[in-house]
């Protein structure tokens, strides 16, 4: 095992001849009863459920740096990262082989005694070695840890000693009623540990890799180990560098918010590349593993990783390659981001996640990939006529005359109009904001008021606030108790909507929940008076939303103090103008 970086290799490999040493900047062992328990536990739990071909168990990472050896056959490595890990093992593999020497002890005192009892006849090899740079009695105190656990006068001297016993006896009592046999072949031969090797040139370097691994224990994430594994044939330093500055720049790009939400509903990782690996590991999925070879979990955070060095060993893809397709990837995505039309589309089915599809977890990735798919065999066009269709898909059926509050359609059919509105001008620079509208929450809210305030003091206040310019200084009590007075001379001006107009469409826009709650079942001219004021301060107003309380849609502008039935009409006819293209109606009469 040459100094190789970055891959997966079986416990059993790391039997017999392997020689760890722990470095006297690290702390001593530590886990406790849940942390070895989980480990026993997860591995116990993926031995006995049913599992495809070559599907593994993944430990997470050790980081590692090798160390000469006089003797060919002795591999020694130095352990930045890892240790508890490395140790429990240990503990596991010495608990299995001392039960099967007392076992073997007894059988030649007693005879064929395996005839009489419930024994499993298991074989294991020796472990491998933990040495300690400066703790040179921990490292005999473990070798010995099955006679030693239970030396009470021995297990309170350190707290290594401490910590050793406690999980030594607990693994003990763990085995109780396990197939242990099940248990080991499952540890040796289906459980990989993630092997990351470097190389540093002093020490101070090795303890600030350990001091950055585990300053609040932060584990390597799936875009380290990636860049790690693509990094291993680049040996020019120029290359090197080129590698980190495209690499910078992906990063960069990803983690502007109007781009990530274009392209994401999820909140955005700390290494934003990762969708990018995501949707090219689907793509490669479905490129050379169509009939389920694949057998990692796609829900794993090192899905990805885990896709790619299966691709790399089995010799389909080159490190190279996969750098060069990620590229490709981040290329096809900054295209579609710089193409307006392409980008609200996206956007919109990325928000809805209307591709039809089978699956239901992490539509996300699974949408892009189609994507890239479709955008790689066709010309943009046709492309952008594709979006179409997918969206249409959804629509066709929808009447407006008919689409009431409560419809999941509401949401649908507003959102495109938006963005239809802003598309009508080919030549501005003005984008729907993905980024406010995914992080925030944003309601359907009706243009003219539904029904009564039940808070009063609130209502009067706002109300009084937006009529006269000021606002008002009576006390909570005297304005309760007035309420009735001042709403109905206020409501002698306002028209009432037909009721069956009230929860239609051509009443309602979307709003961000903030504003919405801000005034909210005030009238129509206080409405407009906060929505302009928002607006005013910069605040994301939807430009259909701002639209509709300027009367921008409306025929008629005589009336500026309320939302008429004209408006709704001419509103709805606006949002059919913009919308029959995807196959929205107007109502039956379009049939």
């Amino acid at each position: 095992m040459a100094n190789q970086g970055l891959k997966l290799i079986e416990i059993e490999k790391l039997l017999s001849n392997f020689y760890f040493f722990i470095p006297s900047y690290q702390r001593g062992y530590k886990w406790d009863t849940q942390q070895v328990v989980d480990l026993l536990n997860d591995i116990y739990e993926f031995a006995n459920k049913q599992k495809l071909k070559d599907e593994f168990y993944c430990l997470q990472p050790i980081v590692v740096l090798e160390e000469k050896s006089d003797n060919e056959k002795e591999k020694r490595y130095r352990v930045i990262d890892g240790q508890q890990r490395l140790t429990t093992i240990y503990l596991i593999l010495k608990y299995l082989q001392n039960l099967k020497k007392e076992f073997e002890e007894i059988k030649k005192k007693c005879g064929k005694i395996e005839y009489f009892c419930n024994f499993e006849n298991y074989e294991i090899k020796e472990p491998y070695y933990i040495k300690y740079e400066t703790r040179k009695n921990s490292e005999n105190f473990l070798k010995e840890i099955h006679k030693n656990y239970n030396n009470e006068n021995e297990k309170y001297k350190n707290p290594d000693y401490f910590y050793l016993s406690n999980a030594y006896e607990l693994i003990m009592k763990w085995f109780k009623n396990k197939n242990k046999q099940l248990f080991l072949d499952t540890l040796l031969h289906k459980t990989k540990i993630i092997w990351y090797e470097v190389k540093v040139e002093n020490e101070e370097k090795e303890i600030e890799i350990f001091s950055r691994l585990n300053m609040g224990k932060i584990p390597l994430t799936n875009a380290e180990l990636i860049k790690a594994m693509l990094l291993l044939e680049v040996e020019d330093y120029k290359e090197q560098i080129e590698f980190s500055n495209i690499w910078d720049k992906m990063e960069l790009t990803l983690q502007n918010e109007e781009f990530w939400y274009f392209l994401s509903d999820k909140k955005k990782a700390i290494t934003a590349i990762d969708l990018v690996f995501e949707v090219l590991a689907e793509q490669y999925k479905e490129e050379y593993y169509k009939n389920n070879e694949i057998t990692f979990n796609p829900s794993d955070d090192k899905f990805s990783f885990y896709v790619f060095d299966k691709l790399i060993k089995e010799n389909k893809k080159s490190r190279s390659e996969i750098w060069e397709d990620t590229q490709k990837i981040y290329r096809f995505f900054v295209d579609w981001y710089n193409d307006r039309e392409i980008y609200h589309k996206v956007g919109y089915i990325i928000k809805f996640k209307i591709l039809n599809l089978n699956l239901t977890k992490n539509l996300t990735k699974l949408i892009l990939t189609k994507l890239i798919i479709e955008y790689k065999q066709k010309t943009k066009d046709n492309f952008k006529k594709f979006l179409n269709e997918i969206i249409k898909s959804k629509l066709k059926e929808i009447r407006l005359n008919k689409l009431n509050y409560g419809d999941k359609n509401v949401h649908r059919v507003l959102l495109l109009f938006n963005i239809e509105t802003i598309l009508q001008n080919p030549n501005s620079n003005h984008r729907f904001k993905f980024d406010k509208y995914k992080k925030e929450s944003w309601d359907i809210e009706h243009i003219a008021p539904q029904t009564d305030n039940t808070n009063k003091e609130e209502w009067v206040r706002t109300v009084y606030k937006y009529l006269k310019g000021k606002e008002l200084k009576f006390k909570k009590k005297i304005i309760e108790n007035k309420y009735d007075y001042i709403y109905k001379i206020i409501k002698s001006n306002i028209k009432e909507l037909d009721e069956k107009l009230k929860n239609n469409i051509g009443n309602l826009v979307l709003l961000n929940s903030k504003v919405n709650r801000s005034y909210g079942n005030a009238f129509f001219l206080v409405k407009r008076a906060i929505i302009i004021e928002e607006d005013s301060k910069g605040n994301f107003i939807p430009p259909a939303t701002k639209n509709v309380f300027l009367k921008q849609y409306s025929n008629k502008l005589s009336d500026m103090m309320n939302w008429n039935e004209d408006d709704i009409k001419s509103y709805r006819k606006k949002i059919y103008e913009l919308t029959k293209k995807y196959g929205v109606k107007l109502g039956d009469e379009d049939e």
